[in-house]
């Protein structure tokens, strides 16, 4: 069995194998719905019953019904770079004994308003085009297709030190109920709660508009996991999240 790159204008026939999963699945949407740049592969483009979404930054997910065959298929694909594949199905038994592959955990957050503990206060401005330039490896351009991309559909905070932007929390993705929130500081100014003034803005910016703040990192990232917890997220699960090697 292979797994085959899906047209774009057929993309919307795995919304609904989306549906019943218990998980964070925005950046699949955000591919799905031709937001955020990525690959679609489906077993069938008329009626698929398996869909695999990669995006740019380097985040899968592997979900529907199918059989090892599937996982096969995937495990064998060409990739530049590692890759981060979730699944939401019955592949973890191949995927956790095929070669290359390295099994994490990835941990989703629910957002509790009454847990969230003020931060520190920080000059704190609203992110705009010019954000995307930002440096590192959580930032707007590893996300959006843009700078004008971001600025239309994304939103973000930006929290500055020494006169210059040192942090930014921002839409990693969004939909009209959801934000899922990515976060980078500036190397030379970590540990001075600049992140965390930045997400506790666009934190208020999600509330205020109605919009759930939606979280979510590997299981090692400690660091993340504490800031979290701080800003009022509680662990909601944990999930098997592998590590593919590069493949050519």
């Amino acid at each position: 069995m292979r797994m085959i790159p899906l047209p774009a204008d057929r993309f919307d026939r795995l919304l609904p194998l989306l549906e019943p999963l218990a998980m964070n699945t925005l950046f699949a949407r955000a591919v799905l719905a031709q937001g955020a740049p990525g690959r679609v592969f489906a077993d069938s483009c008329e009626a698929p019953r398996v869909g695999y979404v990669v995006h740019r930054y380097g985040m899968s997910l592997l979900f529907g019904e199918g059989s090892g065959e599937i996982a096969a298929a995937v495990l064998a694909m060409p990739r530049d770079a590692p890759e981060w594949l979730q699944a939401a199905g019955p592949w973890h038994e191949p995927l956790e004994r095929a070669p290359g592959v390295e099994r994490h955990e990835r941990v989703n957050f629910a957002f509790v308003r009454e847990a969230a503990r003020p931060q520190r206060q920080h000059h704190v401005v609203r992110a705009d085009r010019s954000a995307f330039d930002f440096e590192g490896s959580v930032v707007p351009r590893s996300f959006w297709a843009g700078a004008a991309h971001f600025e239309q559909e994304g939103t973000g905070f930006v929290a500055l030190a020494d006169g210059r932007p040192a942090a930014i929390a921002f839409s990693a993705f969004i939909t009209a109920t959801q934000l899922e929130i990515g976060i980078e500081t500036r190397p030379e100014y970590r540990g001075r709660g600049l992140a965390a003034a930045a997400c506790e803005a666009l934190i208020g910016h999600c509330l205020e508009h109605g919009l759930e703040p939606v979280w979510a990192c590997r299981g090692g990232n400690t660091g993340s996991i504490r800031l979290a917890e701080r800003l009022g997220f509680a662990v909601a699960r944990r999930l098997p999240y592998y590590r593919l090697d590069a493949r050519s």
